[in-house]
């Protein structure tokens, strides 16, 4: 910003904002994409979290810089000594006033008065903070962590859960009604600039500390997209400078439309980023391993949750196994357990003929996706006819796509386990062990001849009525 002819007060307070991220827009982000529970989404929540963290100096700073550039102004040093007092005076008094409030509150049982107790303190704090000429966003922040610190956190959360929306949309219409679009039209080459500059250079800079936080190599520009744009924190940081006459001229609202509209690229720069993603994945496809483990008498077919433990059972009695599986991430993993996993595509003949299907006594078709399952029956059977099969079904329809193709053994995944359920809850309802296991297998067989029954007859769509 100082190329741009910010004074550098103004210019540190301006890039300090910019650097930091959005938490709303990284957080929705990363459960949209079920990232939040990876190593990945850890790492790009902690970061916001610390910059929110750290925007509290900065909102301090704020008003000492704005004091120190108007000449005839108090010192810094004592506007510095007088909001550090206000915030140790706050947290101290607050830590033990907060606690016996709420005690005191909490056992008249009215939840609406505990709530509104809750917003007193907020805005109470809030208010000496401005009174000490400290912004009123910091007094926010500092209630929130006293409140947070009470016993009380939980129902708190519970309370306030329902108007977290509401106040964050409040907030964004705000920010929204603030942002000055008409820069757009008379300064576009500015806002252009602003924003792309801004936007390349930490992601740049996310990408290039990506290694040093152990972000995965194929994940580190995702990383870099997800925390790109601009912060909730920026638009509070830029409106006290605005009240601080810190930034000059229309600064605060160029600032402002650049953080807004960092926000609104975010979707468009995570579908650019997935688009260029696939593509060098589709360059680098991996190459089907050379199988290098012939005689042995079984092949399984898919070593996911379901193959694992009908691989495992097989190692266990001594009984070698070849196994197949198109993960290379899930291999790689299993890999390290000592298990001899190869990658390639199950479906072909070529591969299945490398794996030692020609002289295998059976295939075990655990395979996660029924029509790549399908595919896989069609294959064996017909360059392979003698190859006893063995099959998973996700579901009835699967389960009836094998049956029509001649596969004898099939079990359903969760079939089984519910039925074991089904009999430890008669177990626990007082019917006697025995009792209950017959109970399971009568209706074991009576749930198989049903299915074989309606097997013969889907074409008929009456007698398929009359059966069911």
């Amino acid at each position: 910003l100082l190329p741009l002819g910010l004074p550098w007060r103004a210019a540190l307070v301006g890039g300090l904002a910019l650097g930091l991220s959005s938490t709303a827009v990284a957080m929705q982000t990363m459960n949209e994409r079920n990232l939040s529970p990876t190593p990945l989404g850890r790492t790009a929540f902690g970061i916001p979290l610390f910059q929110d963290l750290a925007a509290i100096p900065l909102l301090a700073l704020v008003p000492l810089l704005s004091d120190a550039a108007v000449d005839g102004a108090p010192p810094a040093w004592r506007k510095g000594l007088v909001a550090l007092g206000a915030v140790v005076a706050v947290v101290v008094v607050g830590g033990l006033v907060t606690p016996r409030l709420l005690r005191l509150i909490a056992r008249t049982g009215l939840r609406e008065v505990f709530t509104a107790t809750t917003l007193l303190i907020v805005i109470g704090i809030a208010q000496i903070m401005h009174a000490a000429d400290v912004s009123m966003a910091l007094g926010s922040f500092v209630a929130g962590v006293l409140l947070a610190g009470s016993e009380y956190r939980h129902a708190l959360e519970s309370d306030l859960e329902p108007f977290k929306g509401l106040l964050m949309g409040l907030f964004f219409i705000a920010v929204g009604m603030s942002i000055d679009f008409g820069l757009l039209a008379t300064r576009p080459l500015l806002v252009a600039a602003l924003v792309v500059g801004f936007q390349v250079i930490k992601g740049l800079a996310l990408r290039g500390i990506a290694p040093g936080l152990q972000v995965a190599s194929p994940q580190r520009w995702l990383f870099a997209v997800l925390l790109a744009q601009g912060g909730e924190f920026a638009f509070v940081v830029f409106g006290v400078a605005r009240s601080a006459r810190l930034l000059p001229g229309d600064w605060d609202a160029l600032l402002t439309l650049t953080v807004a509209l960092s926000m609104a690229l975010t979707p468009l720069l995570l579908l650019a980023h997935d688009r260029l993603a696939a593509r060098a994945r589709s360059r680098e496809e991996r190459a089907d391993d050379e199988v290098d483990e012939h005689g042995a008498p079984v092949l399984i077919a898919g070593f996911g949750r379901f193959g694992q433990i009908v691989g495992r059972l097989l190692f266990a009695s001594g009984i070698k196994a070849t196994v197949l599986d198109h993960d290379p991430d899930q291999i790689e993993t299993l890999k390290r357990f000592g298990f001899r996993v190869y990658y390639g595509d199950a479906t072909r003949i070529d591969l299945l003929r490398a794996s030692g299907a020609g002289e295998a006594r059976l295939l075990i078709n655990a395979i996660d996706d029924p029509a790549a399952s399908v595919a896989l029956v069609d294959s064996v059977r017909e360059a392979f006819p003698g190859l006893a099969i063995l099959a998973r079904a996700r579901n009835v329809t699967h389960y009836y796509e094998l049956r029509q193709r001649g596969v004898e053994v099939i079990e359903r995944e969760t079939f089984e386990s519910a039925l074991l359920v089904g009999r430890r809850a008669l177990e626990c309802l007082g019917v006697g062990p025995y009792e209950a296991r017959e109970r399971a297998d009568r209706f074991r067989r009576h749930n198989v001849e049903s299915m074989e029954a309606l097997r013969e007859a889907l074409q008929d769509e009456e007698r398929r009525t009359s059966l069911a």
